[in-house]
């Protein structure tokens, strides 16, 4: 069974997103990125557990990026990787949501 650490090298820049950031749901998020791209096909019953998932990690980075446009302004940084991983976690989402009525029609 590959490891989290495994799944990250297997996209370029991952682990170092990862490493950088220190934050567990952020790297989660990025492993289950890892799976899908080497994996595309989910099954409908996976799909929606990882539509909540995935949509809940959004909500955290949303929250994230925006106390540090407010309020811990010095981590400039993590607040655009924070921005670009709601945005990006959105969109996989609506493609997962797209995928499982694909699948149970």
């Amino acid at each position: 069974m590959e490891t989290t650490v495994d799944l990250l090298n297997q996209v370029n820049g991952f682990n170092e997103i990862s490493e950088h950031m220190q934050d567990e749901e952020l790297t989660q998020t990025l492993a289950l990125v890892a799976k899908l791209i080497s994996k595309p096909d989910v099954p409908a019953s996976v799909g929606v557990e990882l539509i909540v998932k995935l949509q809940a990690y959004s909500a955290k980075f949303a929250m994230l990026a925006s106390w540090y446009t407010n309020v811990k302004k010095d981590e400039r940084a993590k607040k655009n990787i924070y921005y670009s991983a709601k945005e990006a976690t959105d969109r996989l989402v609506d493609a997962l949501k797209y995928a499982v009525r694909i699948n149970n029609g």
